[in-house]
């Protein structure tokens, strides 16, 4: 069984996550949604995020 936490808040991640990297060979930050949804929002008024499809 593999525990994952947020980067951010360090709490245990249940359910999906919202992974953020800035490569696909560079490493990327999991968050939770509480706080990654947040940052997405802000990024994707920025148009600095692409949606993995």
């Amino acid at each position: 069984m593999m525990v994952t936490k947020c980067d951010l808040c360090k709490k245990e991640i249940k359910g999906e996550s919202i992974k953020a990297g800035f490569n696909f060979w560079v490493d990327y930050v999991e968050l939770c949604k509480e706080c990654g949804i947040p940052i997405a929002k802000f990024l994707k008024e920025k148009k600095l995020i692409k949606e993995k499809k």
